[in-house]
């Protein structure tokens, strides 16, 4: 792949960064419906054989329609704003010194 691909890519990845920065940011919160609470509940954290995650699995598969809420931390949103804007700098000045 030649060096101006490259710079593509490094545009594109910082666009993507920049587009989940800013929405993270605008957003406070993200309210997962019942299928991913579920999912989330038997791929990730605490198996059946601990306590806490007995208990995630019984209110998960009694079908009482269970949501998750994930809080992102406030930095997450400027870190993914900070790496998108470099990255699609990058992108840019790779570009531009080919010409």
């Amino acid at each position: 792949m030649n060096q101006k691909a490259w710079a593509i890519h490094f545009i594109y990845a910082g666009i993507l960064l920049l587009i989940l920065g800013g929405q993270m940011y605008a957003v406070e919160s993200y309210r997962l419906t019942p299928s991913a609470t579920k999912f989330l509940a038997h791929n990730v954290g605490p198996g059946p054989e601990t306590a806490r995650g007995a208990l995630n699995h019984l209110m998960v598969n009694s079908g009482t329609g269970v949501r998750e809420t994930i809080t992102p931390p406030g930095w997450i949103a400027w870190a993914a704003l900070s790496a998108g804007s470099v990255l699609a700098i990058h992108g840019g000045l790779l570009v531009a010194r080919k010409k």
